[in-house]
């Protein structure tokens, strides 16, 4: 696979990995991101996240393997117990790009939702319940117009 992968620099929370680039990646944006949700969410900057914007084809093996179904979907996450990690979240931009034209938004704002969404996935926020999605939905508002 050609890929081109941006290493955190010393003290930056992401490494990114622009597995599918077929589309754009918006990292100064995720970056920017980043930074804001460690600072605000309180997450220690010695715990980096892995950023991996892949196609759906990748993805779709994803959530085959880990969640059974057989379908790509657009995010991905994957929480860690590890002390320097705090998770890999996997980003479909072939997704995006569509979800992008059916909301009426730019590609770059979806694909910061689906980071954004990820990374409470990380933090350990959920969807299950009409209470959790409410509470979900209020805290990925602060970082997604």
């Amino acid at each position: 696979m050609n890929h081109s992968t941006k290493p955190c620099p010393s003290g930056e929370p992401l490494l990114l990995c622009h597995a599918y680039e077929n589309l754009p990646c918006p990292g100064r944006l995720l970056l920017h991101t980043a930074r804001l949700i460690y600072k605000n969410e309180r997450i220690p900057r010695d715990r980096t996240t892995h950023v991996i914007l892949c196609s759906n084809r990748a993805i779709r093996k994803l959530n085959a393997m880990f969640r059974h179904k057989d379908s790509p979907t657009d995010v991905l996450s994957f929480n860690y117990d590890e002390s320097d990690l705090l998770g890999e979240i996997y980003i479909s931009l072939q997704r995006a790009r569509a979800q992008a034209e059916e909301y009426g938004v730019t590609y770059a704002n979806e694909v910061l939702r689906l980071f954004v969404h990820g990374m409470f996935h990380l933090l350990g926020f959920d969807h299950e319940t009409e209470a959790d999605t409410k509470r979900m939905r209020r805290k990925e508002g602060k970082y997604v117009q």
